[in-house]
């Protein structure tokens, strides 16, 4: 079975900016903690940006999100990392946003409110579209998971039902 470590493991954050002649520099260099607001045996977040709408200024400093759960906010873009304990699930929930992930290590499996269900590994892409998933980590390895998360328009059916966010909370 893995160690905590790789659970509660943050991440190597450099940051890019510009002297005001337009010459490129090193802003930042450090290490963001994992933030594991579910608790220290559960999934664990490293979220390194977010910007509230697109395009962005980069002129601005990306803001300090270490103690922030990655949500994306509309018309905007999150940029982070997700780790998942072994054995742990996270329950089918909907974002509304246009999802990137990248399976950095480990393995994991992707359920959708359908039935279907994938198993992704490492090096495995994933481009989600606003739909009901689940995610399962069924191995005793952390599950490591870059996401690039876009802000996208709410899917309306062909019925007018519109589907609304359905996101995870946090246990009290």
């Amino acid at each position: 079975m893995t160690s905590n470590n790789a659970l509660t493991s943050g991440a190597r954050m450099v940051v890019t900016a510009h002297k005001e002649d337009g010459t490129s520099v090193l802003h930042s260099d450090s290490v963001i903690e994992a933030f594991s607001p579910m608790g220290p045996t559960r999934s664990s977040f490293v979220t390194f940006d977010a910007r509230p709408s697109v395009p962005v200024d980069n002129r601005q400093t990306p803001p300090d999100l270490s103690r922030a759960f990655p949500r994306v906010p509309p018309g905007g873009v999150t940029f982070c990392i997700t780790n998942m304990a072994p054995r742990h699930s996270a329950p089918m929930h909907r974002t509304v946003s246009l999802d990137y992930a990248v399976v950095l290590s480990g393995e994991i499996v992707l359920a959708l409110d359908g039935g279907e269900e994938t198993t992704l590994r490492a090096g495995d892409v994933v481009v989600q579209q606003g739909v009901n998933h689940a995610w399962h980590n069924r191995t005793d390895e952390v599950c490591r998971i870059a996401c690039f998360m876009v802000g996208s328009e709410k899917i309306t059916l062909a019925s007018g039902e519109v589907l609304e966010q359905t996101v995870i909370k946090r246990p009290s």
